[in-house]
Parts: C-alpha cells; sequence; structure tokens
C-alpha cells in the first residue's frame, strides 16, 4: 500500500482528520522532507492566524500538534533568513482545502468557504466558470440533441435501443445486444465540447465518461462478432465482458483516428488523445489491452499500472510501467493533478476546462515544473488569483489568457 504524499496529509491537517500516526508522518516530511521550507511557512501561517486544531477532540492528539508546531516555529526562527516567504491567503481557513501546488520550492495552497465575507462570495461579472455536465448527442439521422445534468427521460429510440437521459448520464438500453448485423449498425456520436463533461452506459452494459472537448462514435446496438467505437480528445472506459451466441468473448476495439487500436476484452483503461498534446497515452487499470498502430510488426501489451506513449514521430509504441494513474485519473475525480509538468501542459488543461484560449508572451516560465492539485470546481478568477500568488502572471482579457514573464 503506498504511502500518503504531503498534499494529501497537509489537506487531512487542514480538514482535522488527522490520525496520531498522520501527524507524526506530516511533521517528518516538513522537517526533513523537500517540502520543508515552504512546509514550514504553510503552520507558521496556519497557526498565527489563531487557527487552533479545534476540530480534534482527542485533547492528546491535540497537545501533540502544539508541541511539534512548536518545534517548527524555533527552526523557522533559526533559519529565517534562508527560508524563501510564501504569500498566502489564509483568512478563511475555516474551509476545505481546494488547492496546493508546489513550483520552485514555493506552496500555494488556495481555499475557498462556506462562509466567505462578502468581498469573496460575490463574483465578478466577467468571471468564468469551471466546466459542467453537458453535452450535444448526435443521432443516426443528424438530429442534435443538447443533453445537460438537469434533464431525465426517454430521448427517443434507435433501432432496438432505447435512449434516456438520466441526469449527468445518457444510458442506451438495448432490448437485444447481439442481434445487430453490421450493416444495420445505426451510429450515433456524443460530444462534450470545451468546458463539459458527460457519462454514457453503451447498450450491453459498458461504461465511458468523456473529459471536456472530447467525443465518441458507436453504434446503437452492438452486433455478435466485435464492438468497435471512435473516439477523440481523452475517454475513460469500464469494459462489460460481452459473449457472443458461440460462448466465446465479443472483442472490443477503441479506434483514435490516425493513431492506434486498442483492443480489449473487460477491462478499465484511460486514452488520452488531444490533438494538442505531444503524445497519445493509453493507461491500464485492470485487464489487458493491446495496442495496435499502423506500420507496426506486432502489437504492444499492457498491464495495470502501464502505460502507452504514442508520438507521430516514432511508430514503435513506448510502455512506461509505472504510470502516473492518480494523476490520469484525476480529472474523472474532480481533480487537476500536476505531478512535475510544464506550465504550458497546465495551462492546457485548464483552457479545455474554462474554455478559453492560452498565448504566452516571450520569457514566460513555459518550462517551470509544478507538483500538486487543484479541484476543477473553482472558478476561473480563483485559479488566477492562487497563480499570481506564485509569482505566475497572468492577463485575462475576456476569454483569453496571456501569461506574462
Amino acid at each position: 500500500m503506498s504511502q500518503p504524499s504531503f498534499t494529501e496529509l497537509f489537506q487531512k491537517y487542514i480538514n482535522q482528520t488527522c490520525t496520531p500516526a498522520e501527524v507524526d508522518q506530516l511533521f517528518e516530511m516538513i522537517e526533513n522532507g523537500e517540502e520543508g521550507a515552504a512546509g514550514k511557512e504553510l503552520l507558521k501561517e496556519h497557526f498565527q492566524n489563531n487557527l487552533e486544531p479545534t476540530g480534534y477532540t482527542d485533547e492528546a492528539l491535540r497537545e501533540r500538534l502544539q508541541n511539534r508546531f512548536q518545534q517548527i516555529q524555533q527552526q523557522i526562527a533559526e533559519q529565517q533568513p534562508a527560508a524563501k516567504k510564501v504569500s498566502l491567503a489564509w483568512r478563511w481557513m475555516a474551509a476545505a482545502a481546494v488547492i496546493i501546488i508546489l513550483a520552485g520550492g514555493g506552496i500555494w495552497y488556495w481555499l475557498t468557504t462556506t462562509t466567505p465575507p462578502p468581498v469573496v462570495a460575490k463574483t465578478e461579472p466577467a468571471d468564468i466558470m469551471p466546466g459542467s455536465d453537458r453535452a450535444i448527442l448526435t443521432l443516426a439521422d443528424g438530429k442534435t440533441i443538447s443533453l445537460d445534468s438537469s434533464k431525465h427521460g426517454t430521448l427517443g429510440q434507435q433501432g432496438q435501443t432505447t435512449v434516456n437521459q438520466q441526469g449527468r448520464q445518457l444510458v442506451y438500453d438495448a432490448a437485444e445486444a447481439s442481434n445487430a448485423a453490421p450493416g444495420e449498425l445505426l451510429y450515433n456520436t456524443l460530444t462534450t465540447p470545451r468546458g463539459g463533461q458527460y457519462q454514457l452506459t453503451l447498450p450491453e452494459g459498458s461504461k465511458v465518461w468523456l473529459n471536456a472537448a472530447s467525443s465518441i462514435r458507436f453504434p446503437a446496438t452492438f452486433n455478435d462478432s466485435a464492438r468497435i467505437v471512435y473516439i477523440t480528445g481523452e475517454v475513460y472506459f469500464e469494459v462489460k465482458p460481452q459473449f457472443g451466441k458461440n460462448g466465446k468473448k465479443v472483442p472490443f476495439n477503441v479506434m483514435i483516428p490516425g493513431e492506434a487500436e486498442v483492443k480489449v476484452l473487460g477491462t478499465h483503461f484511460n486514452i488520452n488523445a488531444y490533438e494538442d498534446e505531444p503524445h497519445v497515452t493509453t493507461t491500464l487499470l485492470e485487464g489487458k489491452v493491446s495496442i495496435n498502430r499502423p506500420g507496426t510488426a506486432s502489437p504492444a501489451f499492457l498491464l495495470p499500472g502501464q502505460q502507452a506513449l504514442l508520438t507521430p514521430q516514432n511508430k514503435q509504441v513506448q510502455v512506461i510501467s509505472n504510470a502516473d494513474v492518480k494523476g490520469v485519473m484525476a480529472w474523472k475525480n474532480g481533480l487537476f493533478r500536476f505531478d512535475g509538468i510544464e506550465l504550458k501542459s497546465m495551462m492546457r488543461q485548464l483552457a479545455r476546462w474554462y474554455d478559453v484560449e492560452i498565448s504566452f508572451e516571450p520569457g514566460a516560465p513555459v518550462t517551470e515544473l509544478f507538483n500538486g492539485a487543484m479541484q476543477r470546481s473553482l472558478q476561473l478568477s480563483q485559479v488566477l488569483k492562487g497563480m499570481q500568488a506564485m509569482g505566475i502572471h497572468v492577463k485575462k482579457e475576456g476569454k483569453h489568457l496571456i501569461v506574462m514573464p
């Protein structure tokens, strides 16, 4: 079992849910780990604002926290000239943590609150809200239906399949999941815009999650020999095993236009195939998949925890043994996770989710590396304020963000 990260432990500390062992582990990381200077500053700011750990009912644990902090405070006083000061917004610490980002030795920690001062609660007219559950469904006859999380009920019939919307997901209910001949397949397409996401249950029970600016083209009823879908953008699959009339498993194939074919039987995996990303990645969580690329002699096979990288320059499939599965799956869990990624990569993710355009002025820190996490429910203004606190200067002109030197 993997050990919790500094980010996870500090968030539990702020939420006042740490166990005694986790308190010790957190302070050990601050005293001895690479987060030392910035971590000490976080605790200093925390206690200077009279933020006593009142949520801890265990008196011994509260005393342990106070004692450990006094040790840290003494170290801060002794090392003050060498410590890098981090300017943070801590005035509303009664709330849950939403951002922890480490960059160049500093930590950006941004919060929201259930009872903020009026100036914080007020949303600026020009603010940009985060993405939401919305998509466009295109039926076989070309008819389009706009989807959001507020609608429920039957949308229509596609052959023998009933199309239902159930809140934030689309459900295809096929009377007979495996009796359609290839020539009779009725293809539908589900598309999420920039700033959208959606869930889909395919006619044979497989589940699909679409990130922003993504699509999946699929038949309303699968036949008995193959299940083939086509995707763009980023899509997560939980494929349900299906057996044909001959008793054999019906394969599930995901086609990535111009790149590769992913073959599976029953498994959980994520594909990131955005055109503006340097790689197409397939990350396997459960089961087994093969990656077939045009021009290669044999497919590459993935085991759980592995990731396949495809680049236009290299036809071979590169396999990474220890993939950052938490980072890959963060979007599905309502988070951004930045694990040693460059600023320009971080900004691409924000652009798709907030539906904004990004440009960089000469000298902008495009290659600076970031680590941390951020909830996707933040308004853009909150994100930009936190970035400014970290020394990242972004000018907002409508829906255009300009990263400054």
